[in-house]
């Protein structure tokens, strides 16, 4: 399926997923359309695997815990690479954008330091 994805690469995947009910009048009897995007950490005849939240760097309060899905191969509809693949591991931004960028989140009325 994803033989020329190498591990590491940033995927896009979209899935067919179990869905559990309780308490319906009528069964569902469909599974759920589902996508993800993540970095492609395992794969082998029967699965495939998706890191979608790591951390970046070494933080006194973490213990570089991941989440992430392994999803059986057979409910997987559809898996491609992102062009974000020259991306240095562990950050999605790109450090040109940094220099363009005024602001990476919302900010009060007043800023308080000016842009360099």
């Amino acid at each position: 399926m994803s033989q020329a994805i190498p591990l590491g690469s940033i995927v896009y995947i979209r899935y067919k997923d179990h869905v559990l009910y309780r308490n319906e009048a009528q069964p569902i009897k469909d599974p759920a359309d589902c996508e993800t995007v993540g970095w492609l950490v395992g794969e082998d005849n029967e699965h495939v695997g998706i890191e979608h939240d790591r951390i970046i760097g070494k933080h006194n309060y973490t213990d570089d815990r991941t989440s992430g899905l392994v999803l059986l191969k057979s409910c997987v509809l559809e898996i491609r690479s992102l062009p974000l693949q020259n991306a240095p591991r562990g950050s999605l931004s790109c450090p040109e954008d940094k220099a363009t960028t005024a602001e990476y989140a919302p900010q009060t009325a007043k800023r308080k330091t000016q842009p360099k």
